[in-house]
């Protein structure tokens, strides 16, 4: 749990620091910083010559910095944070099958465009996007993958006019890490579901 911790906090603040200078630069419209919990959920790989790959369940962190430039539509900044499991199954050269974990951190940077209305109660919006993932394996091992990004919900506001609840899925689609290694490779796309609960505070 330390280890999230030292690279949650440095995310906040650098969140934080973006909007401070954001709000030197030009007035704000709506913006809002959100902080929250995800649960990721990746798609398994079965290829024809037998190799299977999946992904252990993980918990997350997630945080976002969003504007709204109109009333109707934005743009959205992501960091997200998790940590869990790439696991490789295939039958090996001489007979028999071979398991391999390769435990990894794995960090989100992505931005969306935002469709999101104002005018109800629940706020609904729609944000299409992408950006990259990084997967810090262990040990040494280490890979960049491009991402494109699907999110749907809505924000619930509070008496408090600043402070709100997001409630939403979100969906990443890239191809599958092998961590440099072709023997392990299956060369294919998965999708991770990340259902998502965070707290925002719009300025």
């Amino acid at each position: 749990m330390r280890h999230i911790l030292y690279r949650i906090v440095p995310a906040v603040l650098a969140l934080s620091a973006t909007v401070s200078m954001n709000g030197q630069i030009y007035k704000l419209h709506r913006a809002d910083i959100a902080v929250g919990g995800t649960g990721n959920f990746t798609t398994t790989l079965t290829t024809p010559n037998g190799n299977r790959q999946y992904t252990t369940d993980s918990a997350g962190f997630l945080g976002s910095l969003r504007e709204h430039p109109v009333a109707w539509a934005g743009v959205e900044l992501n960091y997200g944070y998790t940590h869990l499991s790439e696991r490789y199954v295939y039958p090996g050269a001489v007979g028999g099958i071979f398991h391999e974990s390769i435990p990894a951190g794995v960090h989100e940077a992505t931005g969306a465009y935002m469709f999101h209305p104002h005018f109800l109660h629940l706020q609904p919006f729609l944000n299409i996007g992408g950006g990259g993932l990084y997967f810090n394996g262990v040990p040494n091992t280490s890979q960049w993958r491009t991402t494109g990004l699907i999110e749907t919900g809505f924000d619930v506001p509070t008496k408090n006019k600043h402070i709100g609840f997001r409630v939403q899925g979100r969906t990443l689609v890239y191809r599958a890490p092998n961590f440099g290694t072709s023997g392990i490779a299956s060369r294919s796309w998965v999708a991770t579901t990340q259902p998502s609960v965070s707290v925002y505070y719009r300025f």
